[in-house]
């Protein structure tokens, strides 16, 4: 069954933890509960998840503990503060760090999905763009190499073939990936789907989109080695989203 995102619930009080973790489940979450700072950094460090909500006053989070330790092993994770003892100095401090709300407790339980449902959304976001980037990465060295080894010479129709089949493979999964990534922010509170065009122009999309440009000015440069009417369609096609965008 497809959830709307993991999440790891840290709180000593367990009445929250438990009562937390049982409603975002009934929300389509998964949520899994530890009492402390040095559990949650063990899960993190092993499990996947889209989001941190951890209390501020509890076992192994002395002076933000956890929140600064947590990039070291599951970087880039999203972090919710929620505390029952606010004070400037933490809400300076987590200004500072990586996180993305400070709740005061009782936390009503709405404000809470609304912070969660923006944050699960963002960093699907992020680890869909960061995918498709390597991916255009990747098979974007493949294919300078293997103009380079060919240089001046014309590839036979099997390796051509072979070689269609690499490009068309890698740029159908750089499109589900941008399928993904508009799923991931529909599916934010209150949010409109947007057409993966429209996240193209995103800060993270545009190195997605410059990514492209690239690889459309490799099937340009090596045309000639390739000899390839369907990598001339391919680029021509690419050009033609590059275009609209």
């Amino acid at each position: 069954m497809t959830t709307k995102g993991t999440i790891l619930l840290a709180d000593d009080e367990a009445t929250f933890a438990d009562s937390t973790s049982a409603l975002l489940q009934r929300e389509g979450f998964e949520c899994e509960t530890v009492p402390d700072g040095a559990t949650a950094l063990e899960r993190a460090a092993t499990g996947r998840f889209d989001l941190l909500i951890s209390d501020l006053e509890m076992p192994g989070n002395a002076d933000l503990d956890l929140v600064r330790k947590i990039g070291q092993v599951h970087g880039g994770l999203p972090m919710i503060i929620v505390t029952g003892f606010p004070s400037v100095r933490s809400a300076v401090a987590c200004i500072e760090l990586p996180v993305a709300a400070y709740l005061v407790k009782p936390v009503p339980f709405r404000d809470l999905l609304v912070r969660v449902e923006e944050a699960v959304a963002r960093f699907r976001s992020y680890r869909v763009i960061e995918s498709a980037e390597r991916r255009l990465g990747q098979w974007r060295q493949e294919f300078e190499h293997v103009a380079a080894t060919r240089q001046g010479t014309a590839l036979p129709a099997p390796a051509v073939d072979a070689f269609l089949a690499l490009t068309l493979r890698n740029v159908m999964g750089s499109l589900t990936d941008l399928e993904h990534l508009n799923r991931a922010l529909s599916g934010r509170a209150g949010a409109e789907a947007q057409h993966p065009c429209q996240l193209l122009n995103c800060p993270r999309g545009a190195q997605l989109l410059a990514a492209l440009q690239e690889t459309i000015g490799v099937l340009e440069e090596t045309k000639a080695t390739f000899k390839s009417k369907q990598l001339g369609d391919l680029r021509h096609r690419l050009e033609l989203l590059v275009d609209f965008v």
